[in-house]
């Protein structure tokens, strides 16, 4: 059986009544604010220079007696590295390419952060920060929105810890440069409520800078490419970007990032007097109209599709429950894309604090269709046993962590909590779980649902073992610069025997070349201590045994800043 077959049976057992297409939004009352809607209550807001202040966080902060200095130390240093390379053009995470210089340009960065403890490059190495990057790739949507949601977790866990001003000034100004990137994300389409896959800077040296684009229609105002593919270059449609290129064909794994970057950023600066009136509003109305044409019911007859600049749906658009990949089938409840579809709604109708996308989220997605209902009794179809692909298990654990933390409905929390940890977390007598994975991000997330922790208040304790683990992944993560090393847990004799001994000393048995891809496996997770170097963890094979070394690849650690600043940032 092949995994797409398998997919289609697995999801066609799930069971309940055939969901049903949009209905209208429920009007809203005179005031604006929806009806039988909410957004939770304004908190306070922290003021730099009178810590450290005791938070009670996740991961703790200054204040408190478990406070892990070197683990602080280890993100200060990343985000040293982001801010000094990977955002340079855009305000958002890239990945970067270093010259091939026999490692001149690796030693001089490595000595920048070993000896000094500045965020400007260029005033310490007298060198412009081009001589040590060749080239800057694109922004992502999966990564771009989550290096967004860190520095939103950052700014606001030191100013509400009582930082030091200037420290917090500098994450505030970090954040607003995030946030101007995300505005160009949606603005660059040139159409109200459509968001880039992804975009480049054509000032960064690099591909991007000379790359053929293609017009959104052709003479005929037909389309182009005829036939819609996985992202397609384009040129500034907005006129106010002409140093930028867009990517179309924003995927789920792309939105669910940005929409990350949305609740984030939102949470954080909604009572904020520092940050400027403009960036609060400009956000909210950016969430407001993607909101709105995920609400729309489209040609197809359903909501809930990703639409394109050019007027189709875009090639891996589709989060109605009753899809599965690029198809709907009306009889199937599909538990991921409940999860994606409550959180993504969630997050961006939060962050607009708009009365009809609020209303739609709870009249029709959660009260009619029973998104909850489905998110908690299907989310286990993202395990595909050893061939699962991680990408899944990413998007179901992002869209799961925002449907818990920006829905309203203490109900379908409730439920979106048990689909994260019975669904996907630790199912029982089952194998592979993401509980031994060593995924930083899978644990805090699941601890949050453990303790029914949201923006609403929490019900519970968080759970401690998962912030062990979560904190043991953490420190095990390659440290900033992160530049690939080897790493070859199993060498070819072993391999040929089904057995290895890894580089930490641990046994691992092998599976072959069965994973995602035709990945060689382990039975066992390979701890992150040891494991192959990753753009992104939470979305790589954790059982994958060998990873090559690059001489000019240089990695940002979005992955670890998203998960640490998130921890340092909620609360218990």
């Amino acid at each position: 059986m092949t995994r797409a077959s398998f997919l289609f049976v697995a999801t066609c057992a799930c069971g309940g009544p055939p969901s049903k297409q949009a209905t209208p939004a429920t009007p809203t009352d005179d005031s604006g604010d929806a009806t039988g809607t909410c957004l939770p209550p304004s908190a306070p807001v922290g003021a730099c220079g009178e810590g450290p202040t005791a938070r009670t966080s996740l991961i703790p902060g200054p204040a408190d007696d478990a406070f892990d200095a070197d683990l602080a130390a280890k993100a200060h240093r990343m985000d040293r590295a982001f801010h000094a390379f990977h955002t340079r053009g855009t305000g958002l995470n890239t990945e970067l390419s270093l010259p091939d210089d026999d490692g001149a340009a690796r030693a001089l960065i490595t000595q920048w952060l070993d000896e000094d403890d500045g965020f400007d490059f260029e005033a310490w190495a007298g060198t412009p920060v081009t001589d040590v990057v060749a080239s800057w790739a694109k922004v992502a949507g999966a990564y771009g929105g989550v290096g967004v949601a860190a520095d939103a977790y950052r700014y606001g866990a030191l100013r509400d810890e009582g930082a030091d001003c200037a420290e917090v000034a500098r994450a505030r100004d970090h954040l607003l440069a995030g946030l101007d990137g995300m505005h160009l994300a949606v603005a660059i389409t040139g159409e109200e409520g459509v968001i880039a896959r992804g975009f480049a800077s054509t000032s960064n040296p690099g591909s991007y800078a000379t790359i053929e684009t293609v017009p959104l229609f052709d003479d005929d105002g037909q389309p182009l490419p005829t036939e819609k593919s996985n992202g397609t270059w384009r040129a500034d449609n907005s006129g106010s970007y002409p140093d930028h290129v867009w990517e179309d064909s924003c995927s789920r794994d792309m939105l669910v990032g940005w929409a990350a970057g949305f609740g984030a950023a939102w949470e954080v600066i909604r009572n904020d007097p520092d940050i400027p009136a403009e960036h609060k509003q400009r956000l909210a109305e950016d969430a407001r109209a993607v909101a709105q044409t995920l609400a729309t019911v489209q040609d197809s007859g359903y909501d809930l599709e990703i639409m394109d600049a050019d007027g189709r749906r875009t090639y891996h658009g589709l989060l109605h429950e009753n899809s599965v990949d690029r198809y709907y089938i009306p009889d199937v409840e599909n538990g991921q894309n409940a999860l994606m579809a409550l959180g993504i709604v969630g997050a961006l109708a939060a962050a607009a604090e708009d009365g009809e996308a609020l209303d739609y989220l709870q009249a029709d997605l959660i009260d009619t269709r029973g998104l909850g209902r489905i998110a908690r009794d299907g989310a286990f179809l993202v395990d595909l046993g050893p061939g699962s692909n991680f990408s899944g298990y990413n998007m179901g654990f992002v869209g799961g962590w925002l449907a818990h933390r920006y829905v309203c409905d203490e109900t379908a929390r409730d439920d979106v909590a048990e689909g994260i940890l019975d669904g996907m977390y630790a199912r029982p007598d089952e194998d592979r779980q993401p509980i031994e994975q060593s995924q930083a991000l899978y644990h805090l997330v699941a601890a949050q649902a453990a303790g029914h922790s949201s923006l609403f208040g929490a019900s519970g304790q968080a759970d401690p073992d998962a912030i062990a683990a979560t904190l043991t992944v953490l420190e095990q993560f390659s440290p900033a610069p992160y530049f690939p090393e080897p790493r070859i847990n199993c060498d070819e004799a072993e391999v040929a025997a089904g057995v290895c001994t890894a580089l930490d000393g641990s046994t691992l048995h092998l599976l072959g070349e069965v994973g995602w891809n035709d990945t060689l496996i382990a039975r066992e997770p390979v701890a992150m201590a040891i494991r192959p170097a990753s753009n992104y963890h939470w979305r790589s094979n954790p059982y994958q045994v060998n990873g090559e070394a690059s001489d000019t690849t240089f990695l940002s650690g979005v992955d670890f800043r998203f998960v640490y600043w998130m921890g340092r940032y909620i609360t218990r």
